[in-house]
This record gives structure tokens, C-alpha cells and sequence, in this order.
């Protein structure tokens, strides 16, 4: 079973203080990105994350590009470069939320991979080419609030559930190009993680049904014995 921690930073980029539980799964990404890359002997030149954020009718919030950034108009999840400042991974994970689409992180729930390799991280390049990036998706729930975009980076959202990020398309005919594979097989993956959840859920709820009818029917079959022997 999956045990609860919290972690606070009080020295949070911009003098705000991230306060946040986190699955023990990822107790590895609380080290600040300098200390991970030592840690596991890696040379890249820095971490990147994306934070995946689902609302209670299983859509995930996507961010266009703004127009005159890299990749003008492509959709993603919000995410970003962890900062040397940054306390730890998960902390920078919670910063770029918050800096990016106004959302405060509740809980690191787990890591997103894309779900094609045991690989945890993705590895790419900054737009110049000329620095090789790791990077990791967590699933992360928020403290309830509305998305306010910084607009030097991102112009639009929406919440899009998993056959429109499939299609890279809304509902109603809208676009959502994605930023590339590497974003559609992360973005995927935590689809199928959460529908795997609620098979889980929906198991042991029928087992514990079962249960409560074995041993309502144990109970009654004993009181029936003890009457008769009396």
C-alpha cells in the first residue's frame, strides 16, 4: 500500500511556500535536480517536467504554445525546467504548475512515463540543440481554483478527454495538435494508469461484497446449527 508524505519549501521561487503531499513511490524526486543527476550518475544538462492534472470528469488540461514561443500553437501539459533554486524535483514540478496555469499543487499522486519501456524519463533537447534534457511527467492533483495563463508562454486551455487527445481534437472540432509523441505517449499513459485505478477499485469492491456475503450467510448457518444442537 502506497503511503502519504508532505514536503514544504519555504524558498519557493518568487517567495511563495509549496506545501504538498506526495506518494512514497516518488520519494527519489525530492532531491533537488542537481543532487538526482549525481545521484544516478547522469549528464544531462537539466531536468524538465510536466505536470499531469485531471479534473473530476477524467479530462486532462492542456496549454497552447503561445504564438511567438518554440513550437507556436502546440498543446501540451504544463510544465517546465526545474530551477537550481527549486528544493526539490517535486518542487518544480509544483512551480512550474503554479507559475504556468495559476494551480496549486495538492498532491504528487505518481510518475507518468510513456508507458512503452521500463524507462522513467524522457530524454530530448532545448530548441537550440544544443542541451540534452530529462524529462518527467508526474499526475499531480491540485487545490480547487481556476486556471489564469501567464500569457508569455501559453494563450489558450482546455480540459480534453482521452479520445480527443487521441484524435488531437475537441469535441467540437477544435485542433489540439500536440507538441510531438514523446507528449501524446505521456499524456496516453496516464489515461490508461487512471483507468486502471478504477478496475482496481471496482475489484475490490466486488470482493468485499463477496465477503460481506460469506459471512453474513457463515453467520446465519451457525446460528441455525447452534439452535438446532440446543
Amino acid at each position: 500500500m502506497s503511503q502519504e508524505n508532505t514536503t514544504t519549501d519555504a524558498n519557493s521561487k518568487g517567495g511563495s511556500t509549496a506545501d504538498f503531499a506526495f506518494d512514497e513511490s516518488l520519494v527519489e524526486w525530492t532531491v533537488p535536480a542537481a543532487d538526482w543527476l549525481r545521484i544516478h550518475d547522469k549528464h544531462f544538462d537539466g531536468i524538465g517536467t510536466s505536470g499531469f492534472v485531471f479534473d473530476a470528469q477524467n479530462r486532462v488540461l492542456l496549454v497552447q504554445r503561445a504564438a511567438h514561443d518554440s513550437m507556436p500553437n502546440l498543446w501540451e501539459a504544463p510544465g517546465g525546467a526545474v530551477d537550481a533554486e527549486d528544493a526539490s524535483v517535486l518542487h518544480g514540478c509544483a512551480r512550474e504548475l503554479r507559475e504556468e496555469v495559476g494551480l496549486v499543487a495538492r498532491r504528487m499522486k505518481r510518475l507518468v512515463t510513456e508507458g512503452r519501456s521500463e524507462e522513467r524519463w524522457s530524454v530530448f533537447t532545448n530548441r537550440s540543440g544544443t542541451k540534452i534534457i530529462c524529462g518527467v511527467g508526474f499526475e499531480v492533483e491540485v487545490e480547487e481554483g481556476s486556471v489564469v495563463l501567464d500569457e508569455n508562454e501559453h494563450q489558450a486551455w482546455v480540459w480534453a478527454g482521452e479520445e480527443e487527445v487521441r484524435g488531437e481534437r475537441m469535441g467540437d472540432g477544435r485542433g489540439i495538435k500536440l507538441t510531438g509523441m514523446m507528449m501524446r505517449r505521456k499524456l496516453l499513459e496516464a489515461f490508461r494508469l487512471r483507468r486502471e485505478d478504477g478496475e482496481n477499485v471496482r475489484a475490490n469492491e466486488v470482493l468485499m461484497i463477496y465477503s460481506c456475503i460469506f459471512a453474513s450467510k457463515y453467520s446465519t448457518e451457525s446460528k441455525a446449527g447452534s439452535e438446532s444442537s440446543s
